[in-house]
């Protein structure tokens, strides 16, 4: 394969992770927010229940003699008795490979109100309510600060927003007067526009794949500095009140941090390796009949509030319907067609496009409710994450090709070594071997010797095998005695056992013409 350097240079080289599988399933965890106080008010029954030692869902539908009990199975489960950390701990394993030089991805999905930005973000302040992300950054730091292992590092990060199909950068000065809250235009005062740019590459380098044109990237040097960043973020993301979730996120958003790391390998070379580690958490899906918010009674301020918050609804809708449909795609074809999936549908699945049947591992969080107000979202969620087990990626890593083929010289150049230094080693032994050796040494240890391989009679063949066998031995026996002639006798090298060949007595063995 072909990868690119830390540097952006593209060049040929090989993936590193021979014990993983070429194609690897998407992973899928679930998991089942608590009753929430507005539904515990209203004595809302609990339908859906979770097993974590089971890893498995039951969503219940009906009652009495007419229950039916739906069952799906997931790679991880998590109950509302699950804490934070317990979540992250499935995350964990990407991170780990990230370090290694991995592109791996980690989204949350579900209906608004399921507790996807609580999963994914928290409370960063709270050691107890951190989400994935502090605590994905917090280890990253942690494995670079381990002594000795990494001979230089460097960390940046980035943090996009995709509000209403417009790309907007979170991270930058301008986000402050793009008018977040009131909806104004997201590219005012300045700031550079963002667009989705794929770079294919060409034939002498592998292209970047499709990324932010102009999204800023931030160096930091500790999980502080990253933090400090979240924050930012989080203050600038567009969020706004349904009737199903006090502060829903009306926008998808997208944080990287991309990891560059230099370690010394066990023959003294230099191994470069980045990896990137996406962290999204989409906006939820909404029914129109139950999360828009309240327009009645407000004037024309109310209704074009109403207006903009039916406008998010579709847009939010609409991109994760494509997000289904590329899923289904990659499920029924297999990840062989992929020109046939319909990732340009949305600015969403076209960014997620190595994620999703690419070359990065995937991991992606499925939050449902548990409330029967919420039953048909929660049995679309769980649907739709049973689909999503089916995607086929081909991890592959980003290292520095120069040390991979440095590595493999160096593996060829040990290999000639250790075949001169046998073969002098065979050389010595024939060379220090008494007269008449041919018969024990002149034959490697895998041929008949020459007395077996020839025929009984002084035909010519037998010579030839002879000579043959003895080839490798030509040089030292030359000087072994000066008396060539009886030594071709006694070893039979010239002509069997009869020896017609190597009886002349002269100053050469017959044998070698």
């Amino acid at each position: 394969g072909r990868v690119r350097t830390a540097a952006g240079r593209c060049s040929r080289a090989m993936v590193l992770d021979s014990d993983s599988p070429k194609e690897q399933s998407v992973r899928v965890v679930v998991r089942v927010r608590p009753m929430n106080e507005k539904e515990n008010k209203a004595n809302t029954l609990p339908v859906v229940t979770g097993s974590t030692e089971k890893r498995e869902v039951t969503l219940i539908r009906g009652v009495g003699q007419r229950q039916i009990r739906q069952v799906y199975h997931f790679d991880s489960v998590y109950t509302s008795y699950s804490t934070q950390c317990e979540v992250f701990e499935t995350v964990r394993p990407l991170v780990h490979e990230v370090m290694q030089g991995f592109e791996a991805t980690v989204f949350a999905y579900g209906q608004t109100g399921t507790g996807k930005t609580h999963t994914m973000e928290g409370e960063i302040v709270c050691e107890e309510k951190k989400g994935i992300i502090p605590r994905a950054v917090e280890a990253i730091f942690e494995s670079l600060g381990e002594k000795g292992k990494y001979v230089s590092s460097a960390v940046s990060a980035s943090y996009l927003e995709i509000y209403n199909e417009e790309l907007s950068d979170l991270l930058t000065e301008a986000a402050d007067e793009r008018g977040v809250y009131n909806g104004r235009s997201s590219h005012a005062d300045g700031a550079p526009k963002l667009s989705l740019v794929e770079d294919k590459g060409d034939g002498k380098r592998r292209g970047k794949g499709v990324y932010a044109h102009n999204l800023s990237e931030h160096e930091v040097c500790s999980a502080a500095d990253v933090l400090g960043l979240i924050a930012r973020a989080q203050e600038r993301r567009r969020v706004g009140e349904t009737r199903m979730n006090k502060h829903s996120s009306r926008s998808h958003c997208v944080f990287t941090l991309t990891v560059t790391t230099r370690e010394t390998t066990s023959e003294g070379m230099t191994m470069e390796s980045t990896g990137k580690l996406h962290l999204v958490d989409l906006a939820g899906s909404e029914c129109a009949k139950t999360a828009a918010g309240s327009a009645a009674g407000g004037g024309s301020g109310a209704h074009a509030a109403h207006d903009a918050r039916e406008r998010e609804r579709k847009n939010i809708n609409q991109s994760l319907l494509t997000l289904g449909r590329v899923i289904s795609t990659l499920r029924d074809a297999g990840g062989k067609d992929k020109a046939r999936i319909p990732y340009r549908d949305s600015k969403l699945t076209k960014l997620l496009m190595d994620s999703l049947g690419g070359d990065g591992r995937t991991l992606m969080l499925a939050c449902v409710s548990p409330s029967l107000h919420m039953l048909e979202e929660t049995a679309n969620t769980l649907l739709f994450a049973s689909r999503a087990k089916n995607i086929q990626n081909r991890p592959t890593v980003q290292v520095d090709a120069q040390g991979l083929q440095l590595q493999q010289l160096q593996a060829s150049m040990r290999a000639l070594q250790e075949e001169n230094a046998d073969l002098g080693r065979r050389l010595a032994a024939a060379s220090a071997a008494p007269r008449g050796f041919s018969s024990e040494h002149a034959a490697r240890p895998s041929e008949p010797s020459p007395e077996s391989a020839a025929p009984a009679s002084d035909e010519a063949p037998g010579a030839v095998v002879a000579v043959e066998s003895a080839a490798p031995f030509a040089a030292a026996w030359a000087g072994t005695s000066s008396s060539r002639g009886d030594a071709g006798r006694g070893a039979g090298i010239g002509g069997g056992a009869g020896g017609g060949a190597g009886g002349g007595g002269g100053p050469k063995p017959r044998g070698r013409h």
